[in-house]
């Protein structure tokens, strides 16, 4: 039984994203969505984006109907529904896509076999290959021992929010300092991360600790650097350029400032953390994924997938709205700059649909609870904006 849950929740970062990824763009004209790194993190973000509103819908239930007594269940039925829905996705995309996936199997595999060969017919390649091998080692070996004994203020309330979901069966409605319910912070509500990290934990029966602090870091280490190799195609067309670029990116984060909040610090020692995905693996991929989507004509396909990737990038921390409206704003005015008119507004619109969305359920779920404190809030702040 252990084998099998364990086998699930590696499903969840496997076949699962990609599954979901090659729904979205298995019909899609533009080649920049037929990379199999675009369609996992599309997969893996539409998956965040799906969780997010199912949490965001049962958190909201859960705070209207309580009024005398806590309203327990929220957690495991959400869990449930969102499991069905995951089934249901992958049952669809075998129906859908299982031949055409075969296919493009052995299209990867020829591209793949073209990479090592350009790699070994040059012996500074290998020497490249063995270097980055050897780095990468050592971050995973970090990721692995370091991080388990890496507590930080954000674990006093991302871990003990997700072990209080479980134990509760309740949405973040524990206070994680005193243990008091109800409570509910519009900031824990306005993300899903730590409810999400809760449900793998139950997925897997493994501890919740034991998911953030051992095997989390080693899974988004690898999506990173997946990224990063991402990157590299996109900057240089040489084996070599693109080794160097991975060598030079990889010592810049072992060297870099050991801070709370440095990228260093995301990556080696919280990748756990919500924000630490976020910088770390959502800020590279849109960075690059906008500027050669913007490059292009304007695909709905490609339109769709910013939206739904900004989606899933907001269900990670409310710091997400301020650093993906800062991003994709970021890459408009600079394709402006560069084609001389406004360019790209749609995808402008795309990129901003994410923000906008935590924006409604921070004030929905704070206007909620503010009128939970004070019956006539509304009557109240009618009575005011009309006087």
């Amino acid at each position: 039984m252990i084998l099998i849950r364990a086998l699930a929740f590696l499903l969840h970062f496997t076949l699962v994203p990609v599954a979901v990824g090659r729904l979205i763009t298995y019909r899609a004209k533009s080649q920049i969505l037929k990379s199999p790194i675009v369609r996992y993190i599309a997969g893996f973000f539409s998956l965040q984006a799906v969780f997010y509103m199912l949490n965001f819908g049962f958190c909201w239930y859960q705070n209207k109907t309580m009024t005398t007594k806590l309203i327990v269940g929220g957690f495991h039925r959400l869990s449930i529904i969102y499991s069905l829905i995951v089934v249901a996705l992958v049952i669809l995309w075998i129906v859908i896509d299982g031949k055409k996936f075969k296919t493009d199997l052995g299209i990867y595999r020829i591209d793949c076999r073209e990479t090592f060969g350009e790699i070994k017919t040059n012996k500074l390649n290998i020497a490249y290959a063995i270097i980055l091998a050897v780095l990468m080692l050592l971050q995973i070996y970090a990721a692995y021992r370091y991080e388990i004994n890496e507590w930080s203020y954000d674990d006093y309330d991302v871990v003990v929010t997700s072990v209080d979901d479980i134990n509760s069966d309740m949405i973040t409605n524990v206070n994680f300092i005193t243990g008091e319910a109800p409570y509910t912070s519009p900031k824990r509500v306005a993300q899903s991360w730590t409810t999400y990290v809760a449900y793998l934990s139950v997925v897997s029966s493994f501890d919740v600790t034991t998911v953030c602090h051992t095997i989390l870091p080693v899974i988004m280490l690898l999506v990173a650097y997946g990224i990063y190799y991402y990157m590299a195609r996109f900057l240089f067309a040489k084996a070599d350029d693109r080794l160097i670029f991975m060598i030079i990116l990889s010592v810049t984060y072992i060297m870099g400032m050991f801070s709370h909040y440095s990228p260093t610090f995301r990556l080696l020692c919280a990748l756990w953390q919500g924000k630490a995905v976020l910088t770390a693996v959502v800020v590279p991929f849109m960075i690059c994924f906008l500027a050669r989507a913007f490059a292009e004509e304007l695909d709905k396909r490609v339109a769709l997938t910013i939206c739904l990737v900004s989606l899933g990038a907001c269900s990670l921390t409310v710091t997400s709205a301020l650093l993906v409206t800062i991003m994709v704003v970021g890459m408009f005015l600079l394709m402006s700059v560069y084609n001389r008119r406004i360019y790209g507004i749609r995808y402008l619109l795309a990129g901003l649909f994410g923000p906008f969305v935590q924006a409604i359920i921070y004030v929905s779920v704070a206007l909620l609870l503010q009128r939970q404190w004070e019956p006539n809030f509304f009557y109240n702040l009618w009575n005011g904006l009309m006087s």
